[in-house]
């Protein structure tokens, strides 16, 4: 597996998404799939405080999952940990929790679930405007130096309000955003079910190129639009699949990825991902798998390489 440096930790170019542990992907599946990810050389998991089960909903169940698995294999020194906090209640507008006692307490039990003193990137998962930057920069700086989190990050926040935000951090000595997390994929998604989130847009993907900031980006697979399209064909998507990606633009992006995967003999699964790593800027995409045989393509993917032409005749941002 190949791997990213992230202020000094060698952490695994793909990331662990955990979403549904703990509700529709039961806990004893969910640690089969953290042991094979961890086997094939992975190390970087990606969690939040509201995953586990949307349904019920049970908060922190996603958490709890991955925080016994750490410490009944002794792992959280050899994991890169990834949370986020601040996302509304279940029910409510979508508009981020970012009051200093509202972070605070997320944070806090974000810890106890994850059975850790400490995550090392810490993301905010929802923006909300009305909430002056320099309001939730300074609370953000409480938990850094508090050693709550080493790094911190926005996600579904859009690029003018990450640029302020950092702006502000960097006039008064805080520490700055260090990464974003949108969504973004190969296919290009359409008609969103949920306007509060954010997707990479060319603004976005300057921002990335010039500053040099790390992309996470979260439905990185495209609700498994191309592992299902190449295994199963278009009758075999998801209804939430074919409503946001089964397009023209999306067909023709598929069968360019058919063509790189008779050159190269990797997935066109894989390809999707690795499309993603091979961007011209620091990029680690989180992918998540709810059985095992949906693993294949990230690690296939996450111990290969495309070229550059390759990657554009793919499609070219």
């Amino acid at each position: 597996m190949k791997y990213v440096d992230i202020c000094g930790f060698r952490a695994a170019r793909i990331a662990f998404g955990s979403t549904d542990f703990g509700g529709k992907v039961s806990e004893s599946t969910a640690c089969a799939l953290l042991d094979t990810y961890w086997q094939a050389g992975g190390n970087y998991l990606d969690t939040a405080h509201v995953y586990g089960d949307f349904v019920t909903p049970k908060n922190g169940e996603s958490e709890k999952v991955i925080g016994r698995w750490m410490r009944e294999n002794r792992l959280r020194d050899k994991i890169f940990l990834s949370t986020k906090g601040a996302h509304h209640m279940l029910g409510t507008p979508p508009l981020g929790r970012l009051s200093r006692e509202e972070l605070g307490r997320d944070m806090c039990e974000s810890l106890e679930a994850l059975e850790t003193d400490h995550v090392d990137i810490y993301w905010l998962h929802r923006d909300n405007p009305s909430y002056e930057v320099s309001e939730v920069m300074e609370n953000l700086q409480e938990l850094v130096e508090k050693g709550y989190t080493k790094l911190i990050g926005a996600s579904n926040w859009s690029t003018a309000r990450i640029l302020e935000a950092n702006r502000y951090a960097e006039e008064h000595g805080l520490t700055p955003f260090f990464g974003n997390q949108p969504q973004f994929s190969l296919p290009v998604q359409t008609r969103p079910d949920d306007p509060s989130l954010v997707q990479a847009d060319e603004e976005m993907l300057n921002m990335h190129k010039r500053t040099g900031m790390l992309m996470t980006p979260y439905s990185s697979q495209a609700k498994g639009f191309l592992y299902k399209l190449d295994t199963l064909g278009a009758e075999g998507l998801s209804e939430k699949s074919a409503r946001r990606f089964l397009t023209e633009e999306n067909l023709a992006i598929y069968a360019r990825c058919k063509t790189v995967s008779a050159q190269t003999g990797l997935s066109v699964a894989s390809i999707g991902l690795l499309w993603l790593c091979e961007q011209d800027f620091p990029l680690i995409p989180l992918a998540g798998a709810s059985k095992p045989e949906q693993l294949k393509p990230l690690i296939e993917a996450a111990d290969a390489e495309i070229t550059k032409e390759q990657r554009d005749f793919i499609r070219k941002i």
